[in-house]
């Protein structure tokens, strides 16, 4: 698992004097690291360059001081860049090299990002997936990173359409298995911190009804 400092000594051997700023984000000040958690960061170069990748390491790249500007006027020059990411980063970001940023934004611009994101990007998945459940055995084996990723992902959305506030995938879980306890969301997010929970084609069922729920609810 790679720490902020070691990731910083990789880019400074590599881009000696360019890097500007470094700003951490998900799982680690989420407060939900697991045992495969990537480090998220986004960097700040004092000129463009191309970062080279590194395992373990999720980058987006933009020039110094894009930061300060509205996510719309900014074009990255490595990995994406959101209305949410902007959110994190002026909230619960750690900056571990330069100024904390500004990020300048509105509550209006991350719920509409939200909103567009479930149909844009999940809503196609989970058609896919309505198409190919009935021919699978139901007690059959699935992949977990693939399930964890279906399961808890819309559910992060579907709380900050409703409340504004960005969580981590666990917690996002554990409020949807609060809201709709009839589904077994906490099966994943035991799966997720390390449990040793069975995950089934039944999981994957589960969730896509739960994001049926999801787009109903945030619809309503």
């Amino acid at each position: 698992m790679v720490t902020p400092g070691e990731y910083l000594s990789f880019l400074d051997a590599r881009l000696p004097g360019l890097v500007a700023g470094a700003h951490v984000y998900g799982s680690r000040v989420l407060d939900d690291v697991v045992h495969d958690s990537d480090l998220d960061v986004v960097v700040e170069l004092s000129a463009a360059a191309e970062v080279p990748p590194l395992d373990g390491a999720d980058v987006a790249v933009v020039l110094a001081g894009s930061l300060e500007k509205p996510v719309f006027d900014v074009t990255p020059l490595a990995g994406e860049i959101t209305p949410v990411l902007w959110q994190q980063l002026r909230t619960v970001g750690q900056t571990v090299r330069g100024v904390r940023p500004t990020c300048p934004g509105s509550a209006a611009d991350v719920e509409a990002y939200c909103r567009d994101n479930l149909v844009s990007y999940w809503k196609l998945d989970f058609d896919r997936l309505r198409e190919v459940l009935p021919s699978l055995d139901p007690a059959a084996a699935i992949p977990r990173d693939t399930l964890l990723w279906a399961g808890l992902g819309p559910a992060r959305l579907w709380h900050t359409i409703r409340t504004g506030e960005i969580v981590s995938k666990s917690r996002a879980g554990e409020l949807a298995a609060a809201r709709w306890p009839d589904l077994p969301v906490l099966d994943l997010v035991a799966s997720r911190r390390g449990s040793d929970v069975p995950l089934t084609v039944a999981h994957a069922a589960a969730s896509l009804e739960l994001f049926d729920r999801i787009m109903a609810d945030v619809t309503t």
